[in-house]
């Protein structure tokens, strides 16, 4: 036993030591939530554990970069956007200045429209800032290479000079003793018309320059075809008697009767002749007859006589055993109607009472200064039908002829002719004529018929010539093709998507003021063509609807940029969590084990420091 040196006491104490140690870290831990507080807890993994938080600071900022660049993107596209809808307006007002309905005042102010819309889109371009920073009207290009060119070419064909003749040839009617008209020149006129077409195309296309740098090549054609063509115009005509007074070789063949019909056919180089009216004929209005006191009207019953040809056509009608047949003939020179009403009823004695009204074709005037003419009454005259010879003489301007009733042989004459009142003999020219007294025997006939003759046309023919003639002096073609063909790069704003270096995403800024989309000076008015200033807006929405199409698809790409930064940065907060924090629920357990060794060991401490005590109990 030994009192110099209480070993129990020194190693309860070393041990008490490593308990409050070991408790301490512990404390240290669960207070600060740290695994490593300092360099001496795990070099290593502290040095691990601060490369990834400046990772993640880093990440952190570049997606608030990949924010304002997309805020920078959006504010390019709000001002596309309208600069769109302002070109969009300009073709339409283009559109409507170049139709035939407005007047020069209205031209001019849609001009106006023009020109300030123009002026809008470059206050746009120049307002269109992010920061401080311009969008929409940078020009400081740098120009890899330029290819753009202007080519002319003009071409005349040919052989010229080139005629077409059109000739119309056709015939009609002057009053006799019209003289000719040679051939002469009605008019003659040359002169250079002026045709333009323009054809346009337009795109942008992303290219890398020979030192890696993205950049774009911007192309645009634009092709003007003028087409100047002299030619001389020429007008001829000429009026020539036509030898045939008569018309008897003429083909009457649906013709319509009293109206001056001809036909006209445009040919080249040869003549055709014309068709023209027959002679005259009538019409039946209406045909009634009555059977045994009952009125039958022939509705169906009118053959025109103009429908007929030279020769003879019938109609066949039957009612109540009572059968009326209808001739019609003509010669080219005359022509009659006649009927023949048959009983053919099995019964004597039937009362047959026929009437028929008929009127000229011809708009005709009743000659009552004629000695066979039939004097017209008011309202309607009746006279006596002579037995032969003409009832009376028909007039109009074209033609005179005569009316009379078949007669001898069976031909019977009407009992009463009746013709219109004088107010209404122009207008209608009507003659009712009626055989009122007949009574048939079964098997008897009646037959009757009247006849037009005796023509004289107080008109000449005459043959007209009208002949159109274009003689082509030069057609003189000039295509001007003018071609942009850049390559360039275009100034950029660099935005840091990541926390290495190059890790940059560029939006490249371009000019879309009216210079750079190539509509400075559109208009409707000279010296603008409105044709060329159509071209000229298609180009600039194509050029316009590029850049918008290259800052969408930016746009999208910031938005996945970010989320994958986003990722990446949480990715690394947990992998830094893991290597950094503390396990709360271990440390809680040394911590509690620690407390546990320490009270142990100084309760031991208490025991080592009292058996020096028992040496005294020796001494004693």
């Amino acid at each position: 036993m030994k009192i110099a040196h209480n070993i129990s006491a020194l190693n309860t104490t070393n041990r008490l030591n490593k308990s409050n140690k070991s408790s301490g870290a512990s404390l240290e831990k669960l207070s600060s939530g740290l695994r490593i507080n300092r360099a001496a807890d795990d070099a290593a993994g502290l040095a691990i554990s601060q490369q990834m938080r400046g990772q993640i600071r880093g990440l952190e900022q570049a997606s608030r970069n990949i924010q304002d660049g997309t805020s920078l993107v959006q504010t390019a596209e709000g001002g596309f956007q309208e600069i769109t809808a302002m070109i969009h307006r300009q073709k339409e007002l283009i559109i409507q200045g170049m139709n035939g309905t407005y007047s020069d005042h209205d031209r001019r102010n849609i001009e106006l429209e023009i020109k300030q819309l123009t002026e809008e889109i470059d206050n746009i371009a120049r307002r269109t800032d992010f920061n401080t920073i311009n969008l929409l009207s940078r020009e400081d290009y740098q120009v890899l290479e330029d290819r753009s060119s202007l080519n002319v070419d003009v071409t005349n064909s040919g052989p010229f000079p080139t005629t077409v003749t059109d000739r119309e040839v056709y015939y009609g009617f002057y009053p006799v003793d019209t003289p000719d008209q040679p051939k002469y020149v009605v008019r003659s006129t040359t002169e250079t018309t002026t045709n333009n077409e323009y054809d346009h195309e337009a795109q942008l296309t992303p290219i890398v320059s020979p030192d890696g740098r993205p950049g774009y090549n911007d192309y645009e054609k634009n092709v003007h075809t003028q087409t100047d063509t002299t030619a001389t115009n020429e007008f001829t005509f000429e009026r020539i008697w036509y030898n045939e007074p008569k018309f008897k070789e003429l083909d009457i063949k649906n013709m319509t009767i009293g109206d001056i019909y001809f036909q006209t056919e445009y040919v080249v180089n040869s003549t055709v002749a014309g068709q023209y009216p027959d002679f005259g004929g009538f019409q039946d209005g209406s045909t009634i007859i009555e059977i045994d006191g009952v009125p039958h009207t022939l509705s169906t019953f009118t053959v025109d006589s103009a429908n007929i040809s030279p020769g003879s056509i019938s109609v066949f009608y039957s009612k109540d055993g009572i059968e009326i047949e209808k001739m019609i003939t003509t010669d080219g020179t005359s022509f009659t109607a006649e009927f023949k009403v048959r009983n053919q009823s099995g019964v004597d004695d039937k009362q047959i009472k026929f009437s028929t009204v008929f009127k000229p074709r011809y708009d005709a005037n009743y000659d009552i200064s004629s000695s066979n003419g039939v004097p017209i009454g008011t309202p309607a005259a009746s006279a006596d039908i002579p037995d032969t010879g003409p009832v009376f003489e028909l007039s109009n301007d074209l033609v005179d002829f005569e009316f009379a009733f078949l007669n001898g042989g069976s031909y019977s004459k009407p009992d009463s002719l009746t013709t219109d009142s004088a107010e209404l003999a122009m207008a209608y020219n009507a003659i009712t004529t009626a055989w009122e007294n007949a009574v048939l025997d079964d098997g008897e006939v009646l037959e009757f018929g009247f006849s037009l003759s005796n023509f004289n046309f107080k008109k000449d023919v005459f043959r007209f010539e009208e002949e159109y003639t274009e003689t082509i002096h030069s057609i003189v073609e000039t295509v001007t093709t003018d071609i942009k063909d850049i390559d360039y790069i275009p100034p950029k704003v660099d935005i840091q998507t990541g926390d290495r270096e190059n890790q940059v995403l560029n939006i490249p800024l371009f000019n879309v003021k009216s210079d750079g989309l190539g509509i400075a000076n559109i208009g409707i008015l000279p010296p603008a063509d409105p044709e060329a200033s159509l071209a000229q807006t298609e180009g600039a929405l194509k050029r316009v609807n590029n850049f918008r199409s290259i800052y969408g698809a930016l746009q999208n790409r910031l938005e996945h940029t970010m989320k994958s930064v986003d990722n990446y940065a949480e990715n690394l907060m947990a992998a830094e969590s893991r290597i950094r924090d503390t396990d709360m629920a271990k440390e809680m357990m040394e911590l509690t084990k620690s407390n546990i060794l320490t009270q142990a060991a100084q309760a031991m401490l208490s025991h080592a420091n009292s058996n020096p005590q028992s040496i005294l109990q020796l001494i004693k």
